[in-house]
């Protein structure tokens, strides 16, 4: 039968259309696919990504359908993921806890970033950043260990970082950046305070230098040199001499092989350099700058393997210290001592162990408090049947001068600009709450009912943070039942804006958290975002966030 040439063309031409159509849609719909799967793992690792112009914290470190004109132009997109917000009130110790203090530390942090150039590529690039992360330095009375929570809005992270070995250590009085401590426990046998000054130090990163020569070898070579170049070719993965048997790492020969000559090539080839096999003057600087990496990450491996990463030493000062408080710098620290003739207050520094007598009194029942980094605000310890007498000592000369006038059950805490005083004082079988100011020696009450020592100054001078007993209706002789232990208290937190005298409540912590907290001793960070305090009752220590992240 005759083949008719025309219509052979005609399917010949059809069917490689039909073929061109099909690998066209194929091809397109796996590019599609590509691209989507792309875009899902690098834009969107962890959900969507609206574009509001904000990231998901709001802290604008990234945008999409921004320019970045660090990037030429490109857009980029922050990818990492928002931290997820836990509860604002958490106990942080389940341990009775002596003392603590507030610590904000610059870290480095690694952001994973999209950038879109202008053809809708995308590269996923890591920075690192400089971010500042709140922790809490505390002790535990039993024995004095130190220990360390990061402190972020979803968890706590906490560490040991120092065993101690003082008994019963019931105070413990940090310095700001918690390098320094001291710790107090009351001597049985001579029924005296003890107390011990410590330096906290972090174990020292020791990075040994590149311990190989780099000698150049050939064939047949046998040799310690040879050995020392094996192990240094298979601590790199690409230029490993062998993956078992010998020259695997842990089993390094002396003799040179063929092998040995590979892992040189490898090497040249990994870093773009000669590839001839040899090890001249550039292979050479190169193995010794790639070595001295290695080495600095097999120290940092190391040292994070550490069971315990600080250290603690220190001596004890002179028996009887009564009060203890901490210049607001963290350099000096300013103590009373009882001695026969009444008490002397001492500064001693932090900083090269010098001490100077700066105030003397016959009288020896005193609180201080260092709220400012000039003067040091001394009280006689207050009683609701006397009165009570408050002075301003200046740090430097010791003069001192009398900044309130007498008050039943007197106690006050300094704000850190000196221009102000909470004055808490005793008033018809109650407690009377004021701020002093000492420019105009203008006394404005606040309408609140709580003890000085549950209060804290912000490091503006602008807020007091308080923590003010539910209910003070048990008792006539206050502050003294307080101070002995004969009633205890269930608080709320409350704001206090200086200026206006408004007075919010931030949380009833019994009815929001279903937690009765009677607060002893309590702090704020610098930032202003967490507050810390210890539960009388319990001597546990807690944290409550301030601010929304």
């Amino acid at each position: 039968m005759k083949l008719n040439t025309r219509k052979i063309i005609i399917a010949i031409i059809i069917l490689i259309l039909v073929i061109a159509g099909i690998w066209f849609f194929v091809f397109l719909n796996q590019e599609e696919r590509t691209e989507v799967t792309e875009t899902a793992q690098n834009l969107f690792p962890f959900g969507e990504i609206i574009n509001t112009g904000q990231n998901p914290s709001g802290n604008n470190q990234g945008t999409l359908g921004g320019e970045d004109p660090e990037n030429g132009g490109q857009e980029t997109v922050d990818i990492t993921e928002p931290e997820v917000e836990g509860p604002r009130l958490r106990q942080i110790s389940n341990f009775p806890t002596g003392g603590f203090t507030p610590i904000i530390r610059t870290e480095e942090k690694e952001v994973t970033d999209i950038e879109i150039d202008e053809e809708g590529n995308t590269l996923q690039t890591i920075k690192v950043i400089d971010v500042e992360n709140q922790y809490v330095r505390y002790s535990e009375i039993a024995n004095a260990n130190i220990h360390e929570s990061k402190v972020t809005p979803s968890e706590i992270e906490s560490e040991l970082l120092v065993e101690n070995f003082i008994p019963n250590a019931e105070y413990a009085y940090f310095n700001k950046n918690g390098n320094r401590a001291l710790f107090q426990y009351w001597n049985k046998e001579e029924r005296v305070p003890e107390t011990y000054l410590a330096n906290i130090e972090k174990l020292a990163l020791s990075i040994e230098p590149c311990p190989f020569e780099f000698v150049n070898v050939e064939v047949g070579d046998d040799s310690k040199d040879v050995i020392e170049l094996h192990q240094f070719l298979n601590r790199i993965p690409q230029t490993r001499i062998a993956r078992s048997g010998i020259n695997s790492p842990g089993n390094e020969s002396s003799l040179a092989t063929e092998a040995t000559i590979t892992g040189i090539k490898n090497f040249q080839s990994l870093y773009q350099i000669d590839i001839d096999g040899t090890i001249g003057p550039g292979t050479r600087a190169k193995m010794l700058e790639v070595c001295n990496i290695q080495q600095e990450r097999i120290a940092k491996e190391a040292f994070e393997q550490l069971e315990h990463k600080y250290k603690i030493s220190g001596f004890f000062l002179p028996q009887n210290i009564t009060q203890i408080t901490i210049n607001p710098n963290g350099e000096e620290v300013f103590y009373l001592q009882k001695d026969a003739a009444g008490v002397v207050g001492i500064i001693r520094s932090l900083v090269n162990e010098t001490k100077e007598t700066i105030f003397e009194s016959p009288f020896s029942e005193w609180l201080a408090s260092w709220n400012n980094i000039d003067s040091i605000e001394i009280t006689t310890k207050p009683s609701y049947a006397a009165d009570g007498f408050s002075y301003q000592l200046n740090a430097d000369t010791g003069r001192y001068f009398k900044s309130l006038k007498e008050r039943k059950g007197l106690t006050s805490l300094g704000s850190p600009d000196n221009e102000n005083v909470l004055v808490m004082e005793s008033i018809d079988s109650s407690t009377r709450l004021s701020i002093h100011n000492r420019d105009s020696n203008r006394t404005r009450p606040l309408t609140i009912q709580t003890f000085v020592e549950k209060c804290v100054w912000t490091s503006d001078s602008k807020y007091l943070y308080c923590a003010v007993p539910n209910s003070m209706a048990y008792g006539e002789e206050y502050p003294d039942i307080w101070y002995q232990g004969l009633e205890t208290y269930t608080d709320s937190l409350w704001k206090i804006d200086v200026e206006t005298l408004e007075e919010t409540v931030i949380t009833d912590i019994n009815t929001d958290y279903n937690e009765s907290i009677d607060v002893e001793f309590i702090d704020i960070d610098e930032k202003n975002e967490y507050l810390y305090f210890i539960d009388k009752t319990t001597e546990f220590l807690w944290s409550y966030r301030l601010v929304d992240f």
